[in-house]
């Protein structure tokens, strides 16, 4: 009886520990499971290679912000809450963010990835699989995506007498690239003057200091208005002969007559040397990794952005 007391005390530490830990419980690897369970289910056609892989293979995660979560605060003092006119206002509660999140297997000789898509909370709690798929991931071009949303957003802070209909248009369809020759000066943008090795070039190649001897390539994106005499035209410059690199200059509201007569041929096109970038996989990206409350143990991010990699 005397020993009684300090075994009941050694059991409650010993529980307290074991909440304590279940606090930081890696949801992950459980949803792993589900997710490789429901592959291997739904899934028909694989080799037996392809199925080994899935079974005894770590996965990448690919996942993105489907909703964050905020928390009401109470007032301390009188126990009523805190009159706040905005959501975004509240102290946020990552944890318990809404994630879209895929575990991805790239099996051998499928030339595909298979991709188990789910939906759950930051830390993978409460991650259900939904749907399982063969997909292709193209090689994205960064440089046109990014060209793309600079201009939509000088776009929609600049040209507000635009309709609603064509700010619209230009928020969410894709534009026509167009190589122009309009009268744009390409130095404004960033002040960028030509380098004593570039002046050097131009003078030993017998270029003049004209158009000629620019080192900048004019490109322009294009989106319809509601007139289909006129279009919306952001123009600007890049060194790379492509989007790579692109700084926007001037946006318009432009006859399409304009346009047509300042586009390039086929043959001056082809003529522009260009400095094509290595073109990289684009997976589902974390929108604001900032929310991220804790390190998860065994991720890295991918400097392609938004990719966790399950170790």
């Amino acid at each position: 009886m005397k020993r009684f007391f300090p075994n009941i005390f050694t059991l409650m530490a010993a529980l307290a520990v074991l909440v304590l830990t279940g606090c930081r419980t890696d949801y992950t690897k459980n949803a792993v499971e589900r997710a490789r369970t429901y592959a291997l289910n739904n899934l028909k056609g694989l080799t037996d290679n392809q199925r080994n892989f899935i079974r005894f293979t770590q996965p990448e995660i690919y996942e993105n912000i489907v909703y964050p979560r905020y928390v009401i605060p109470l007032d301390a003092g009188n126990s009523g809450h805190i009159e706040i006119d905005d959501v975004r206002r509240f102290p946020v509660a990552p944890q318990h963010d809404l994630m879209h999140s895929c575990v991805v297997w790239n099996p051998p000789d499928l030339g595909a990835r298979i991709v188990v898509a789910g939906e759950g909370e930051r830390s993978m709690m409460f991650w259900e699989p939904y749907r399982v798929i063969v997909k292709h991931y193209d090689p994205g071009d960064t440089g046109l995506k990014s060209a793309t949303s600079a201009a939509s957003a000088f776009v929609r802070n600049n040209m507000q007498y635009l309709t609603t209909a064509e700010l619209n248009r230009v928020r969410f369809d894709k534009p026509e690239t167009v190589y122009t020759r309009l009268p744009v000066d390409p130095e404004e943008p960033d002040g960028e003057k030509l380098t004593s090795w570039e002046e050097y070039q131009n003078e030993r190649d017998g270029k003049n200091a004209g158009a000629s001897a620019s080192p900048y390539t004019q490109l322009s994106l294009m989106w319809p208005a509601d007139d289909p005499l006129q279009c919306i035209v952001v123009t600007g410059f890049s060194k790379s002969g492509t989007f790579s690199g692109w700084k926007l200059r001037t946006a318009e509201l432009m006859d399409v007559a304009k346009l047509d007569g300042a586009r390039l041929t086929r043959e001056e096109i082809d003529a522009i040397p260009k400095t094509v970038p290595a073109r990289t996989l684009v997976f589902p990206g974390q929108s604001d990794p900032a929310r991220n409350p804790f390190d998860r143990p065994g991720y890295d991010r991918s400097p392609e952005g938004g990719m966790f990699i399950y170790h």
